[in-house]
């Protein structure tokens, strides 16, 4: 609403068959300079109505043929802002309060008091006012919803792009699960291999969730791709991550969880360390049992820590072992009696179904981990399978 719109001088249609009480409050409008028009009948105000716009009407109730129900119907047709006066003498009040009920501002008994019938008109235009100011943000907000919604959708789009696909060669098969709290959330994996012996793979988990978490995991994103492409070792990798992270956002108060891990397909070695991260886990094909990979590194992003301060470990594996990297957002799931689904539930989920090809065995573990939760997820979640050929 532009500034000639609410500083216009009002227009007001006064209808009454009965000349005296029209004129009367004709006069009185005019001495406020307000832009009056009168009819005298309800057939000439609906002539009036249907080619004029009025802020207000003033109409009496009971006239032939045309009565003021159907000006005030009338009238809001045209413009919905429209502030409809009923003027009524007492014993139609029943009727009155009809009329307010199909939107007419307030209804006003015969004879009329000329000080109380300006402070009703005065009301009228402030309500009137309002009421385009309230749509008209209204409208506003709508738009800046739809706007947001588009762009939550786009970054929605990009952030799924970032998670890793199912990936099954002649070295490894990859199943991935991911599910976003809101569509967008703070859970971000990174695969890579370097097509000379070497396959690295990188789950992170920024505190927090939603629009906040998905920047940052997308900054993270593209420097984890940097450094894990430079073939740096895991502890080498979340000792300059984490110099980057307390450079760039240290006052943000959010942090991030990490486990890394580099497979040697030469050597069969696994290299991994992690930071605050839930163990990753090792199912042993001979021993049809899992090692926990423990994380052994502080969180990232808290403090600037040397080097040497972060340390791996390495372990040899064998053809058919899985390594299983996941998000906290599985373990902590909780059902109807707040019993969280916990690492002993993921470890039963996955030995049931660890033997299926690791996408069908991702699948099935986050079904039984959303059908456990009972309801809406509270945090991300995100799961990868890889079996080691």
């Amino acid at each position: 609403m532009d500034e000639t719109t609410l500083n216009k001088i009002p227009k007001i249609l006064v209808v009454d068959d009965d000349g005296y009480n029209r004129k009367l409050f004709v006069q009185i409008l005019n001495l406020k300079k307000y832009h009056v028009d009168d009819a005298a009948s309800g057939e000439n105000a609906l002539q009036k109505i249907a080619a004029e716009n009025y802020d207000i009407v003033v109409t009496d109730l009971h006239m032939y043929d045309v009565g003021g129900l159907d000006v005030l119907d009338a009238a809001k047709q045209k413009d919905k802002y429209t502030q409809v006066l009923i003027l009524t003498g007492f014993g139609s009040i029943p009727t009155a309060v009809k009329a307010m009920q199909e939107g007419a501002y307030e209804y006003l008994s015969k004879p009329i008091n000329h000080e109380a019938f300006l402070v009703r008109i005065n009301k009228a235009l402030e309500r009137r006012r309002m009421e385009m100011l309230v749509e008209e943000q209204q409208k506003k907000i709508d738009e800046f919803h739809m706007m947001l919604e588009k762009d939550l959708n786009l970054a929605e789009r990009v952030q799924n792009s970032l998670i890793p696909q199912n990936i099954n060669n002649e070295h490894i098969a990859l199943g991935v699960e991911y599910l976003p709290m809101i569509g967008i959330g703070g859970d971000f994996a990174d695969v890579y291999d370097d097509h000379n012996g070497h396959f690295y793979m990188t789950i992170i988990d920024v505190t927090g969730h939603g629009i906040a978490a998905a920047l940052l995991v997308n900054r993270v994103c593209s420097e984890i791709s940097k450094l894990v492409r430079e073939g740096l070792a895991p502890y080498e990798l979340l000792f300059e991550l984490n110099t980057f992270f307390y450079d760039s956002f240290a006052q943000t108060g959010l942090f991030l969880t990490i486990q890394s891990i580099k497979i040697d397909y030469n050597e069969k070695i696994i290299y991994h360390s992690g930071s605050a991260h839930p163990a990753a886990l090792l199912y042993s094909s001979q021993l049809s049992d899992f090692v926990r990979m423990e994380s052994q590194n502080p969180i990232i992003g808290f403090a600037r820590s040397a080097k040497d301060r972060f340390i791996q470990e390495s372990r040899p594996y064998n053809l058919n072992d899985r390594i299983i990297l996941y998000t906290d957002g599985i373990i902590e799931t909780e059902n109807k009696n707040e019993t969280p689904f916990g690492l002993e539930g993921l470890r039963k989920s996955l030995s049931a179904h660890i033997d299926k090809p690791v996408k069908t065995a991702a699948h099935s573990v986050i079904k039984t981990v959303k059908n456990f939760g009972h309801g809406d997820l509270r945090d991300d979640i995100l799961l990868i399978i890889a079996q080691l050929k």
